[in-house]
């Protein structure tokens, strides 16, 4: 009984402490006027782990991180993934990214939360940097 008493804080913030460790995996940054269908449509592809979108102007930049067990097949699931949000949106300008690089700098520009007027730049740099071969 004495080692049950001892045990039940522990317990108690190992559980807390281990709920507070998961990050979001969908985070739609910038405009939120479709950001339950972006959602949706990324939560029903089996394939996608975690991702960024950023909404500007008419565009949106969509960088997926892919589970381990298909990144095997990762610019097949890209086209895949581009095609589904082109006809969803077809008035869009929408650029969808698996590299992980991408996926990192569009992060980082949700984080340091670019203003709208200097968004525009940091997405044409980021498309420069998807062209890049490494």
């Amino acid at each position: 009984m004495k080692l049950l008493g001892m045990m039940l804080p522990l317990l108690v913030s190992l559980s807390l402490l281990s709920g507070c460790g998961e990050k979001e995996k969908f985070i739609v940054y910038g405009s939120p006027e479709n950001e339950k269908e972006v959602e949706a449509i990324l939560k029903e592809q089996k394939y996608v782990d975690k991702t960024t979108v950023i909404q500007y102007d008419n565009s949106m930049l969509v960088a997926v991180q892919i589970k381990p067990w298909d990144k095997w097949k990762k610019a097949k699931l890209e086209k895949k993934l581009q095609k589904k949000f082109d006809e969803k949106y077809p008035n869009k300008k929408v650029f969808v990214s698996t590299d992980y690089k991408i996926f990192y700098e569009a992060n980082k520009i949700k984080r340091d939360q670019v203003e709208d007027n200097k968004l525009k730049d940091k997405i044409n740099e980021l498309k420069k940097l998807a062209k890049e071969q490494t």
